[in-house]
């Protein structure tokens, strides 16, 4: 910016310091602050850009740029970086909250949202190779970027660095569970009928968490129900009693860690309730058969922006037994997310029928 500033152009306009350029006529200020350096709250700025959000520490700058923005009308901000490499960061979480809004699709390399957050990304869809360097530069729309640069960077780099740094990918080190867009693909308009069999997942959270109440029909059509604080435990309750009441409730798996006096009350009351630990060995299996059934487009989805912020907040935790959904970051609400899981595996849950196999 101080090569900018001493254009012939612009002589004797411009007050050069520090990090900092002053036109004392117009009141102009442009100020540059690292991105580790003060606290910047109490600035009320035309324009806040943010560079490379992805190595910023902490979500400080970035918080005290997004409460800058209601002081001004005309007041905008900028963001511009590279993928973020743990989604559990100040980019990755903005990124989530711009996947959940209604309009995130995916057009080839491109992702886009529109709404309260404009959202426009250039990444390599999942399904291709890091070795297509083709498309990798469709990633990469900057012209001076080319197919042989891209080789040349193949070759010199680490795997994980060329695929966050040229590739776009996001959330390497944890490992996102969805291709951007295929939550949406599946929002629809859900249709239930009085009397028809549904199955039900509860998820529990407590005074910090979410709760969550998730239906799911014979048709894969999806009903969702959040709520917030201890009081949770309570609605969740009165909202299965409501279903039981209006559907054929086939089954109501919970999480037993916070529901299980509950599952028992329910039970008491002829609702078939069944536990649903939240190990791998249940968990790992029923991840899997959420995330084919939304790639492959089998749900139907209801238009819950907090549903579908839940889904935008989980990520892939790998085990040995492969992966399962997980919370990017230990504050981030994914319970109505987990309640689909599992009301999801016993909705498709068709044990094998008994045969005679010989005679003892």
């Amino acid at each position: 910016m101080r090569g900018f500033a001493q254009h012939p152009a612009l002589d004797g306009q411009l007050t050069i310091r520090h990090l900092e350029l002053r036109n004392e006529e117009a009141g102009g200020l442009l100020r540059v602050v690292p991105c580790d350096g003060p606290r910047v709250h109490g600035l009320s700025s035309t324009l806040y850009i943010g560079d490379e959000l992805w190595a910023w520490p902490d979500s400080a700058l970035l918080e005290a740029m997004q409460t800058g923005l209601v002081k001004r009308r005309d007041s905008k901000l900028l963001a511009i970086s590279t993928a973020a490499a743990q989604l559990d960061s100040p980019l990755g979480r903005l990124r989530a909250r711009a996947l959940a809004q209604p309009t995130a699709k995916r057009t080839g390399a491109v992702v886009e949202a529109r709404g309260d957050l404009h959202w426009l990304e250039w990444s390599m869809p999942d399904e291709h190779d890091l070795d297509d360097t083709r498309a990798v530069k469709r990633a990469n729309p900057a012209p001076w970027i080319g197919v042989a640069d891209l080789k040349r960077q193949r070759a010199a780099v680490p795997d994980l660095a060329y695929a966050q740094f040229h590739a776009c990918r996001w959330g390497l080190s944890e490992g996102g569970w969805l291709p951007a867009g295929a939550w949406q693909a599946c929002v629809g308009e859900p249709a239930f009928s009085d009397g028809e069999a549904i199955w039900v997942g509860v998820d529990v959270g407590g005074d910090r968490s979410a709760s969550a109440v998730v239906w799911v029909n014979g048709g894969l059509h999806v009903g969702s129900a959040i709520y917030h604080g201890d009081g949770g435990i309570l609605e969740c309750v009165a909202q299965v009693r409501d279903l039981a009441g209006r559907y054929n409730v086939r089954e109501v798996v919970f999480d037993p860690w916070r529901f299980g006096q509950a599952a028992q009350e329910l039970e008491r009351e002829r609702v078939p309730v069944l536990a649903f630990p939240q190990n791998d060995t249940r968990m790992v299996p029923a991840s899997l058969r959420l995330h084919a059934a939304i790639v492959e487009q089998r749900l139907v989805l209801p238009d819950d922006r907090e549903l579908a912020s839940h889904a935008a907040h989980a990520v892939a935790r790998h085990s040995r037994r492969g992966w399962r959904l997980d919370k990017a970051g230990r504050t981030d609400d994914i319970d109505g997310l987990i309640a689909l899981a599992m009301a999801l595996e016993r909705a498709e849950h068709r044990p094998e029928p008994a045969r005679l196999v010989g005679w003892l």
